[in-house]
């Protein structure tokens, strides 16, 4: 991770970046079905060698986009972030397997994770070939 840039001191109108559509989609339980916490992405970072304190989501996900994408590891992040939604996703299933009465709410939740999924994909070839 820059260094240089204090995750803090990033202002609003800085936090625009080429991804800011797929951000909105992860970070959005009504767009994904999952909600990823503050904490989800620190320990995705981490696993990247990303050193993030608990911030906003928005902060921390648009932060480690940008350096994921200049330190040539932006398809290591994105994979990451599809198994955290594929994890979420396995869970629900087993839930919706176990209790009847929520599977008509859980399934609406999967068909939203596997869309964004589908975007995340979409991504990760972009990445690749950039």
């Amino acid at each position: 991770m820059n260094k240089t840039t204090p995750l803090y001191s990033i202002k609003h109108e800085d936090r625009q970046s080429d991804y800011e559509t797929l951000e909105k989609h992860i970070l959005s339980v009504y767009h994904s079905g999952v909600y990823v916490s503050s904490y989800d992405l620190v320990v995705i970072g981490h696993a990247l060698g990303y050193d993030l304190p608990l911030k906003e989501r928005d902060i921390l996900l648009s932060k480690m986009l940008g350096d994921a994408k200049t330190d040539g590891r932006l398809p290591d992040l994105l994979a990451e972030l599809r198994q955290l939604l594929k994890k979420r996703a396995q869970r629900y299933r087993q839930l919706g397997n176990s209790y009847e009465a929520v599977r008509s709410v859980i399934s609406v939740w999967l068909h939203k994770a596997k869309a964004v999924d589908t975007l995340i994909q979409k991504e990760i070839s972009k990445a690749q070939y950039a």
